[in-house]
């Protein structure tokens, strides 16, 4: 269980770098890899139905991938300058990253993008479950040495 403790963060990083691989993604192709996922349809009919539309979801995906992309490099950061030397405002702040993940998966299964809320469960699961077991090594008593 020590061991976990010590290197359960690599899983948070993982999950880091994928945001950032997943943001280049929707940078760089669009809405065209995703369409279907989210509406239903896919971007050609999105475009017959409303040329304004198609080219607001592509907008929103772009962004989205910024997004992805700035939250995966400041996870990066976080986890390696901070949480990894069992800096206790890192732990907090990871939290804000998995209260994130979990709004963005409710959002998505609201909205009916089942994929996308099945995956993103999945990851919301393990990253909460690697905060839990990682806990103990900051919430130490006073005295107590280190795992």
């Amino acid at each position: 269980m020590l061991w976990l403790q010590r290197h359960a963060w690599w899983g948070l990083l993982a999950m880091a770098a994928s945001g950032v691989i997943l943001g280049m993604v929707g940078l760089v192709s669009g809405v065209t890899w995703e369409a279907e996922d989210a509406t239903g349809k896919t971007i050609a009919q999105i475009a017959a139905e409303s040329s304004a539309g198609a080219r607001l979801s592509d907008f929103a995906v772009r962004s989205d991938g910024l997004h992805l992309i700035a939250l995966g490099l400041l996870s990066g950061a976080v986890l390696v300058f901070g949480f990894r030397q069992d800096r206790v405002w890192a732990w907090w702040a990871m939290w804000i990253l998995a209260g994130m993940t979990i709004g963005t998966s409710v959002l998505n299964a609201v909205f009916g993008a089942a994929g996308p809320a099945t995956s993103g469960m999945i990851v919301d699961v393990l990253a909460v479950a690697i905060m839990l077991v990682s806990a103990p090594r900051f919430f130490k008593r006073p005295g107590q040495a280190k795992p």
